[in-house]
């Protein structure tokens, strides 16, 4: 067996102090939202959420985001709402994104109303697409599935305790491409809403 290649990345002196001076205007920025707010946008996916209410915000006014990670991701007029983005990379050749695979915890809860599942590029950030899944037998079709990743990783851990560690189960874009959805543009940003 093939020893594990570790690649390791140092930078000059130089690069290193500049790569510095970007953290300390960051930790700077992040100190005065934090005196403001109470929260660390630092912590977890909070600028994630908070990219993804930038647009969600413009069609739904009553949209919010639970800060305090536990439970549900976002609320909008009293409904639950669990919130996943995948990094996707542009493909070389095509030009054309990849699908993504939005990361659910096997144990955690997966059955909620409404999903919000975003899609954005792995190098700059920037979101791709959003689908906004509320309709009914849509989300039972995504609870469906995850239920059924859930089992198998289940009988996959009764086989082999060591596989129980990585408890990742997937619901694939292919799957929300299926659904029958409107699509717009907000701010340069596909919008699928079912």
């Amino acid at each position: 067996m093939p020893a594990k290649v570790h690649m390791a990345k140092y930078l000059e002196p130089q690069t290193l102090s500049q790569l510095d001076e970007y953290r300390r205007k960051i930790f700077e920025l992040r100190q005065e939202a934090y005196a403001l707010t109470g929260i660390d946008v630092l912590d977890n996916d909070t600028l994630s959420a908070l990219s993804i209410y930038e647009i969600v915000r413009q069609y739904d006014p009553d949209y919010n985001i639970n800060f305090a990670r536990n439970g549900e991701d976002a609320k909008s007029l009293g409904v639950d709402i669990e919130m996943k983005a995948s990094r996707i990379e542009r493909k070389k050749r095509s030009g054309l994104y990849g699908l993504a695979g939005f990361q659910f915890h096997a144990m955690g809860n997966i059955e909620y109303n409404r999903y919000i599942l975003v899609t954005r590029d792995k190098a700059t950030l920037s979101l791709i697409r959003i689908y906004d899944i509320a309709a009914p037998e849509l989300c039972l079709q995504i609870q469906t599935h995850l239920l059924a990743e859930r089992e198998a990783w289940l009988a996959r851990g009764r086989k082999d305790q060591a596989k129980m560690k990585h408890d990742v189960i997937q619901l694939p874009e292919a799957l929300l491409q299926r659904f029958e959805a409107t699509s717009s543009m907000i701010d340069g940003v596909e919008v699928v809403r079912a």
